[in-house]
């Protein structure tokens, strides 16, 4: 027999109870604990690991970004929930792609559609505005939760 300190509305309580239960509800309150939607910072999110709003960079940078809450997964795999994949947007009008919205192949829509975790971009010297936008594998966005935008300054070449 063993003495487990068990939560309840009102205050913790002390049962006596087997030695299996109460190693059993011990690993259940650690897990919990431990679980990623007790984690700090937000659940869904995209953001660059190497470069931060402001940053002066080469104008032939490597761009590595991560995502929380969902998991990579390349198009070719086909819808999955909760996974996508990165895209890079290059001075875009808004700070986002509306949630639902397929994102354009252009330009100024980069796809890393084969679930890559880095994107090299060769832009020209100046201010640039480029916002991480995650998606499903048609392309479709998720949105503000999934999107991260910062601005760089370009050193001429």
């Amino acid at each position: 027999m063993m003495i487990a300190v068990l939560p309840t509305l009102v205050g913790l309580v002390l049962q006596p109870m087997p030695r299996r239960e109460a190693l059993a509800s011990a690993a259940a309150a650690v897990l919990t604990v431990a679980s990623p939607a007790c984690a700090k910072g937000p659940k869904n999110s995209v953001y660059f690991t190497n470069v931060k709003d402001g940053d002066t960079v080469p104008s032939t940078f490597t761009y590595k970004f991560e995502v929380t809450g969902y998991a990579l997964s390349p198009a070719a795999a086909g819808l999955k929930e909760g996974t996508g994949h990165h895209h890079m947007i290059i001075d875009a009008p808004t700070a986002f792609v509306k949630s639902g919205e397929a994102i354009p192949m252009d330009a100024t829509h980069k796809h890393y559609g084969k679930a890559q975790s880095e994107g090299e971009l060769e832009l020209e010297p100046g201010k640039h505005k480029i916002t991480l936008q995650f998606a499903n594998a048609y392309h479709e966005s998720y949105g503000k939760e999934f999107a991260k935008t910062i601005t760089v300054n370009v050193n001429g070449a």
